[in-house]
């Protein structure tokens, strides 16, 4: 009678059983690069993934999706975002230290310098509406 192993080690993971383990390099010019990206991109496959589907006729149990466009342009707002948040951070830290300088009743600030900081401001607020799709 035949009695299966009983340790894991002895048996192995069900991933690696199902590993891929050989892999095929191919070259392609310009415009079928150009090709396969776009109808990869269209299936919301890889270019592995999309290329598995054409073999095989679909792309396999844990063939990974490519993030959709919304997903890129997500993340391109993000960085946006957080640039613009920085920069009002950063016109912030400076209205504070007016206002520290104002009330402490020390040096004379400037009409020249308050009026930059607010520049500042509008700047950013306009960077911030841009990137939500508002236009001030």
């Amino acid at each position: 009678m035949n009695v299966p192993p009983t340790s894991a080690a002895m048996r192995g993971s069900g991933s690696e059983k199902r590993r891929r383990v050989h892999k095929v390099d191919t070259r392609w010019d310009g415009i079928e690069h150009a090709s396969l990206a776009a109808a990869a991109q269209t299936t919301g496959l890889t270019k592995g993934g999309y290329i598995r589907a054409l073999v095989l006729g679909c792309p396999g149990p844990r063939s990974q999706r490519a993030p959709s466009v919304n997903a890129l342009a997500l993340a391109e707002a993000t960085v946006a975002l957080n640039k613009a948040t920085g920069a009002i951070n950063k016109v912030g830290s400076n209205m504070n230290q007016i206002a520290r300088v104002l009330n402490s009743g020390g040096a004379h600030v400037t009409t020249k310098e308050y009026l930059a900081a607010l520049r500042d401001v509008r700047v950013a607020l306009a960077g911030i509406l841009e990137i939500v799709g508002r236009h001030p």
